[in-house]
Formats: C-alpha cells, structure tokens, sequence
C-alpha cells in the first residue's frame, strides 16, 4: 500500500505542472469563447447610458402631464423597458423583454393611476394618466418618481435572470 500511495505522490508532483498548465492567453481583439460573449463596458451602465442620449419623442395624452413626468419617460426607454402600468390601489406591472414583474406601491406615495408605454423602436413614449390634473401633479409627479426606479430595477433583475449574468 506504501508503494501505491508514494508512486501516485511522484507521479502527481511530476505531472502536476504538465497537467494542470494554462493555455497562453487569447490574441489582442480575438473573439473566441466567454470574453467575445461580453463587452469591456458590460455592467458598467453604458448602454443605458447611450439609450439615453438617444432622443426619444414623449407624447403626453393629458396636458401638463409631461412635466411632471420628467426625464423618467427616457429613464423607462433607456431600460428597455416596454410598459408600465400603475393602476391606482392595485399592483404596479412592468413588461419588459426579459418578462413581466409585479410590485406594488412604494410606502408614502398617494396611487394614483398612469401608464407609460414605449413604442417599440424605443423612440417614442406615450404617457397617459386619466385622472390627472394641475391639482393633483405634484402627486403624479412623486408617484411616478417612485414607481419608475423599481420598475427599473425590477427589469435589471429580469435581464440579469434571463442572461444569467447576476452578481
């Protein structure tokens, strides 16, 4: 038994180096394996970024409802989300490429009803919130100024279960 266990410790000791090499690394620009899956700015929010910069044309079906949505409607395009819906009181839907996700009201904000929809060639958006007046925007404005960062995150969670690029 002695011997077997001292000439498989020879053995692992002299082929260990051999056995366990690494291959030399890829070329400069080489597009094999993981690395031509992924991008030097994966993760780093750059395509949300370039998203962004993208003009994206938001009709608003009630007057005065654009400016109290804000930069959001873009923040939604930018995340490649397709739909919000926030029904007043009840769940607030998200449908995104990488599936649908269900939330409800952050704590503090008043529910009141809205919908934004992006077109799907992410360059037009159309807001509507049939209860809206200049009496009640700044409620809309916190709503949606609520809703619209856990929509988004809500649809990263989504894209990163779908691509299985989770951290």
């Amino acid at each position: 038994m002695r011997k077997l266990a001292t000439a498989l410790f020879v053995a692992a000791a002299f082929g260990a180096g051999v056995t366990h090499a690494q291959t030399a690394a890829p070329a400069p620009g080489a597009t094999t394996g993981p690395a031509a899956r992924t991008t030097g700015t994966q993760g780093t929010g750059a395509a949300v970024a370039a998203a962004a910069a993208a003009p994206t044309t938001v009709k608003a079906v009630q007057p005065g409802l654009l400016e109290a949505a804000g930069p959001r409607v873009t923040e939604v395009a930018a995340a490649g989300i397709q739909k919000i819906s926030a029904p007043a009181g009840k769940s607030v839907s998200v449908q995104s490429p990488w599936g649908a996700s269900t939330f409800g009201w952050p704590k503090g904000v008043k529910p009141v009803a809205f919908t934004i929809t992006i077109a799907k060639d992410a360059k037009t958006a159309t807001i509507d919130a049939p209860g809206f007046t200049e009496a009640n925007r700044a409620d809309y404005r916190a709503a949606i100024d609520a809703v619209v960062p856990i929509a988004i995150a809500k649809t990263g969670d989504a894209k990163a279960a779908k691509e299985h690029t989770r951290r």
